[in-house]
């Protein structure tokens, strides 16, 4: 029995799964409605539990029900029982984390942390970046034309269990009440379908952004943001010819061509010139303070954290109540007080050369259970089988970000290059499960690199465009960039893990070196694309950094202090930006991602069982 299915059919997966249908007061089966059914809950779900471990669980059949469309046609839901809603839900909660991150970033409906607020943002986004035509269509009769053949393998590439394949396709191959009819393509209604409908639509996503379009997908809503009416005509002839390979075919009286000038309308909301306004995502209230003026030192004075110069000039009191942790560059004394005040408040501080490394984390721990988890921790890294495990799941993590990154960067003039390296990504993404070794895995993952950088140099304005990634020292602007972050993510990460009561120089993926704090680089792999890469760019492309924010060092380049304030406070909001979804169950900042993510690391750590997965974009 798959490990999946056996989490996804305990009694206690389907008391979870019975008590969120109740909660929604969803529509069901009149026949065995919600109410009816809670009378025999109590003994009907260990029922089901023992049936669905047997294999003798039998799907019942749907329920029609016909709801009008505000253009008076009536929309036909197929609804299953009470029962099989269950059953479904159950293997939904399990899904949607192994299933979620391989959806394309333009996929925004029936996903965790995503909807119509995260499409309209960026259809925004691509309006503020210059782009002023846009493409509307949808897909016709869609759920009913969708193949449930073609669901089920979809799903099935993904999950890789053949049990679940098998109840999933009995709970999808049912009839339509005593009527003895079948159910055209997938049924509308039916918990599972929204998440097969997103899988089956995938590859027409990635055909339109690997050809360097916007596309916003809302289900079979589709709006494609670009420069010019005739990139329109290009999008509708490719998402013509992707949904004819899927037999499916456009709503031809739901497709338009139009500018922001003209106005549009999109999942309720007007769009114009300027409407809606571009607004920052929402932030949390965490506070770190960065202190890079060579010869200052941090001082805590009547409840103020102060900072000083090395003339005693006040450059910053903030109440220390605000601050979450201290970040100091290079030559910048912290005084005994401000480590005592960390220790007493849980607070951390982060020591960093000028030239971007990390030299060193003072952080509070509890060392009452930390000696176990060492243990358990040491044990993993000696486990071949456990840190392949670990090593391709944190490889096939980043590489899927990177190629979000390089598809939402997107450029039509630009896209044929771009989409060879990602599709050359994509095809080491698929072989990295593959892997015999640890090193094997690096291995893949190094290739990627050599795709990834060169395709991200190519997004940039001209003047910033770079063709490798250099270290030690960055040799441009953007690589400077990279560099100053990681080292910004790389303390954090310590201090995650050390907050997790692991051991960061312990790695998994990354060889045990001296100074290095290993597995702090395997946890931060994941979030370099998706805060550092993501800010980097984010700067270049909007003129906030330029060659006058780099500065020569010794051979190479660093940030000016200037570029480093910039730079330091994009990285601050993205990394309070507030998101759900990313981790199933959970929502937060990013910077509370990453620690939940140290402390779902740890779990793994203590059980061998529990499966260690990587963040969703968001």
């Amino acid at each position: 029995m798959g490990s999946l299915f056996r989490s996804a059919t305990t009694l206690e997966a389907l008391t979870k799964a019975w008590l969120e249908i109740q909660r929604a007061g969803e529509v069901g089966d009149p026949r065995v409605s919600i109410q009816r059914f809670a009378e025999k809950a109590e003994d009907e779900l260990p029922q089901m539990a023992e049936q669905l471990s047997a294999g003798t669980y039998q799907a019942s059949v749907f329920h029609e029900l016909r709801i009008p469309k505000r253009d008076g046609s009536p929309r036909v839901l197929h609804i299953p029982t009470v029962r099989d809603r269950i059953v479904e839900r159950a293997l939904l909660e399990q899904l949607t984390p192994l299933v979620d991150p391989w959806l394309s970033p333009a996929a925004h409906a029936y996903r965790p942390g995503r909807g119509v607020t995260s499409a309209v943002r960026d259809v925004v986004s691509a309006r503020e970046e210059g782009q002023r035509w846009v493409l509307r269509t949808d897909v016709d009769d869609f759920f009913p034309s969708i193949s449930r053949g073609l669901a089920l393998r979809r799903l099935s590439a993904v999950v890789a269990d053949d049990q679940v394949d098998d109840l999933v396709s009995s709970l999808l191959w049912r009839r339509v009440g005593s009527t003895g009819r079948g159910v055209h393509g997938v049924p509308q209604g039916a918990p599972l379908s929204p998440i097969l409908s997103n899988l089956v639509l995938t590859p027409l996503d990635e055909r339109l952004l690997d050809h360097g379009f916007r596309l916003v997908r809302y289900a079979d809503d589709l709006t494609v943001v670009a420069d010019s009416p005739a990139d329109c005509h290009e999008a509708l002839r490719l998402i013509e010819q992707e949904l004819g390979v899927l037999n499916m075919r456009i709503g031809a009286d739901k497709t338009q061509i139009m500018s922001f000038e003209d106005g549009f309308s999109f999942l309720g909301e007007d769009f114009g010139p300027s409407h809606p306004p571009a607004t920052a995502h929402e932030v949390g209230s965490a506070s770190v303070l960065y202190v890079a003026r060579q010869g200052s030192r941090v001082r805590i004075l009547a409840g103020q954290v102060k900072v000083e110069s090395k003339d005693d000039e006040e450059l910053l009191r903030i109440p220390h109540g605000h601050v979450d942790r201290i970040v100091a560059f290079g030559s910048v004394g912290v005084t005994a007080g401000v480590r005592r005040w960390a220790s007493d408040h849980g607070k951390e501080v982060v020591f960093a050369s000028r030239r971007g490394s990390v030299h060193g984390v003072y952080v509070p721990t509890d060392g009452r259970r930390r000696l176990l988890r060492l243990r358990a921790q040491f044990s993993a890294a000696d486990d071949p089988e456990r840190s392949l495990e670990f090593a391709c799941r944190v490889v096939e993590a980043k590489l899927a970000k990177q190629i979000v990154l390089l598809q939402r960067s997107g450029r039509r003039e630009i896209a044929e290059s771009t989409r060879d390296s990602i599709q050359a990504m994509r095809r080491l993404a698929r072989m990295v499960p593959e892997a015999k070794s640890v090193d094997e895995a690096m291995g893949l993952e190094g290739a990627a690199a050599r795709e990834y950088f060169p395709a991200l140099g190519r997004l940039v304005p001209d003047e910033m465009a770079f063709s490798l990634r250099s270290r030690r020292p960055p040799r441009d602007l953007p690589n400077a960039c990279l560099s100053f972050g990681y080292t910004l993510l790389t303390g954090e990460a310590v201090t995650a893990l050390l907050s997790a009561g692991l051991e960061p120089a312990v790695g998994m993926l990354h060889a045990e070196q001296e100074n290095r704090p290993s597995l702090a680089l395997d946890l931060m792999e994941e979030f370099r694309p998706l805060v550092v890469d993501q800010v980097t760019m984010s700067l270049l492309r909007r003129g906030s950094l330029t060659s006058t924010h780099a500065r020569p060092d010794g051979g190479g380049v660093l940030l000016t202090k200037e570029g480093r304030r910039v730079f330091t406070r994009a990285y601050e909001l993205r990394m309070q930006q507030v998101t759900s979804g990313a981790i199933v169950g959970f929502s937060g900042s990013l910077r509370r991602h990453l620690y939940r993510q140290a402390q779902l690391l740890a779990r793994w750590v203590r059980e061998p069982n529990h499966l260690w997965v990587g963040l969703s974009w968001r």
